[in-house]
């Protein structure tokens, strides 16, 4: 009997840290900031309430970044996400939204290093693209934003554990 105890205990404080981190790398104190996003249609019935989501970043233009989209499809790699002073006006007020800058196979110390997984080819260009796994944000089903589309909000987001985005919000742009 006290086998099944011990059993039962361990199975328990398993889920209970696994619950604690994923609070903890949402929760986390680091800092937020936003990125723009590009119009796409979403429609898919399984697959629930969500809005889909494509962003300007999934494309990086930066001069370092030619060489890691070049490589091979799954490949992971890091791109570094600043502000560069662009500004959009929102009925929060204005919001200034981070673009990249850099690609590397591995992050410096620096602040805005986000890992990228490369993909075969983006929508509609049909060049190499990079996912965050930010693409998809789900909404209660009586949420006002599962009608937004992307292009028209902007994603408030911030670097969790291990450089990964974590997508926090939506934020609507004035028209």
């Amino acid at each position: 009997m006290s086998k099944l105890r011990i059993v039962l205990s361990v199975q328990l404080l398993f889920f209970f840290g696994w619950g604690a981190f994923l609070l903890y790398s949402r929760n986390a104190p680091t800092r937020e900031f936003y990125l723009e996003t590009e119009p796409v249609d979403p429609r898919d019935m399984l697959a629930g309430t969500y809005v889909a989501l494509r962003y300007p970043i999934a494309t990086p233009r930066a001069d370092s970044c030619t060489q890691m989209m070049s490589a091979a499809t799954g490949t992971d790699f890091y791109v570094k996400l600043d502000n560069r002073g662009r500004t959009i006006f929102t009925p929060k007020g204005p919001l200034s939204v981070y673009e990249d800058t850099d690609c590397a196979q591995s992050p410096t110390a620096d602040y805005g290093w986000v890992r990228a997984s490369r993909l075969d080819s983006a929508f509609p260009s049909g060049s190499p693209s990079v996912q965050y796994g930010i693409e998809k944000f789900y909404l209660n089903e009586n949420d006002p934003r599962k009608t937004a589309s992307s292009g028209s909000v902007l994603a408030k987001v911030k670097i969790g554990p291990d450089h990964r985005l974590v997508l926090i919000d939506l934020v609507s742009k004035n028209n």
